[in-house]
This record gives structure tokens, sequence and C-alpha cells, in this order.
């Protein structure tokens, strides 16, 4: 019994290590960190129970504020502006990497102006500032926009 115990800690601690490794690259919110550490620790023998253990990990690193969802939303908001993505878009991906209706509306700016402007700020980084001649340039430019994650009432 005392084998299963000592296994469990030394595991605990690789798990963390893993975890911190993976913080170092950059931002992760709780429920990408956790995925990525379940898909890297399947259960690998009989004495640990890897999710139990993956877990009291989490909780440890949120306790020491290591990961944080409002700092990850934070910072992923900003890198997805900066790359040229729309507000669906960006709310699309923090949905997918588990953080909350809430928090999400709490970070991104919804105001019309601010997104007016970076639609702009795209679309002549991309096409230039002359406005499309023709249906087949602002078809071009509209599909372009909304791979980009913008809502057709800000591409008209």
């Amino acid at each position: 019994m005392l084998e299963c115990n000592d296994s469990e800690k030394k595991q605990r601690i690789a798990i963390r290590i893993s975890a911190m490794n993976i913080l170092a690259g950059r931002e992760h919110s709780v429920f990408e960190l956790e995925q990525k550490l379940k898909r890297k620790y399947i259960q690998q023998d009989a004495c640990t129970n890897n999710d139990a253990l993956i877990s009291k990990v989490m909780e440890r690193l949120i306790a020491d504020d290591l990961v944080d969802d409002e700092r990850f939303t934070e910072c992923f908001i900003r890198s997805r502006i900066n790359k040229g993505s729309g507000p669906v878009k960006i709310r699309h991906e923090l949905s997918e990497r588990g953080i909350s209706r809430e928090i999400s509306n709490e970070y991104m700016d919804d105001s019309y102006a601010f997104w007016k402007q970076h639609i702009i700020a795209v679309r002549e980084k991309r096409f230039g500032v002359q406005y499309p001649k023709d249906y087949k340039q602002q078809a071009k430019q509209s599909r372009f926009l909304y791979q980009r994650g913008f809502s057709g009432e800000f591409i008209r």
C-alpha cells in the first residue's frame, strides 16, 4: 500500500511539472490545460487514478493563481484582435476553450464604434483604402471579413 502512495506522489509531481511546462509557453484556460494533461496522462497503472490527480493538481494551480480563466480571456481577446479576428470568431474560440459566456462578455468590447473601426482597419490592411468597384470584388471582401469572424451587420 505504501508503494501506491509513493507512486501517486511522484505522478502528481510529474503532472504539475507538465502543467508548468505547458503554461511556460502561453496562457491556457483551465479547461484547455486540463484536457492537455488528460491526453498526456491516460490511465497508466492500477495504483494511480490520474483523473483525480489531475483534478488535485488543477485545484492547486488555480489556488496558486498560475492558471486563471479571466487572465487567459483578456490575453486571448487582445491576441485575436491584433490578428484581425472579429467578435463572432473570438467568442466562438473562447467557448471552445471552456470560457463561460459571462467571462467572455465581461472582457469583450461590444461597442459598435470599436468594431466598426476594427473592421475598417482589417479590410484596409488586406485590400487597401479603395472600396470595391464591382460586385465580384465586394463579394470577395465580404467573404474575407466573414471568415475573420465579423457579422453581416458590420460587413454591410
